[in-house]
């Protein structure tokens, strides 16, 4: 998508403003924390489209009319999966959420809106959670979809997090689960919460 469309997508008279690249590499996701976060002065809708890297998922939110709302006073957590992230999507979880998607049988489907805002919500957490604040500690969130939601991160590694229990309203179908999601780093400070990148999509 091009810098353009990702514009037209979010409203014309979104003022974005520039924020940290994201490093895709597996030393990317150590927690190298101090220092690498830069406080945003937009929404984390806003900041999202400015980093570039998240159109895919940026594009789901907008189809679940979910763009104002993430706009507002907060505070979020948002869990974004990166373009490449949602690459891992299965092909039909993804054929159930994109709009004239051609499935299997050659023939277009519709998005499945109760599904898609349900796939929103998993990434979603009320309240303001930062790397510091994760850091050397198990923590658990319910994102807005009413899943719970496990990160775990120990000195010098990774920060894991996954899907625990059978709350909340799952997406994915039997057997849909794409294990481990880690978190890349830095994180994304905005002005009504935070964006935790993350490489693979939460999906139950």
């Amino acid at each position: 998508m091009t810098s353009q469309s990702r514009r037209a997508l979010l409203g014309a008279a979104a003022t974005l403003f520039a924020v940290p690249a994201f490093a895709q590499t597996a030393t990317s996701n150590m927690p190298v924390v101090s220092g690498q976060s830069q406080a945003q002065m937009t929404n984390v809708v806003d900041a999202l489209a400015a980093a570039g890297n998240f159109d895919a998922f940026l594009e789901y939110v907008s189809r679940a009319g979910m763009v104002e709302q993430l706009r507002g006073a907060g505070p979020f957590t948002l869990l974004a999966p990166t373009n490449a992230a949602m690459e891992r999507l299965p092909v039909n979880l993804r054929e159930s959420l994109n709009p004239n998607a051609v499935n299997s049988q050659g023939s277009q489907t519709s998005p499945d809106r109760v599904r898609l805002q349900a796939f929103v919500n998993m990434h979603i957490v009320e309240g303001r959670y930062t790397l510091a604040q994760l850091a050397n500690t198990t923590t658990r969130m319910r994102t807005r979809n009413g899943n719970s939601v496990e990160v775990v991160s120990q000195a010098g590694q990774a920060y894991n997090t996954r899907i625990i229990g059978d709350s909340g309203f799952g997406v994915g179908g039997v057997n849909a689960e794409l294990r481990p999601t880690r978190f890349i780093v830095p994180e994304i400070m905005a002005s009504n919460g935070v964006v935790l990148p993350i490489d693979v999509p939460l999906i139950q």
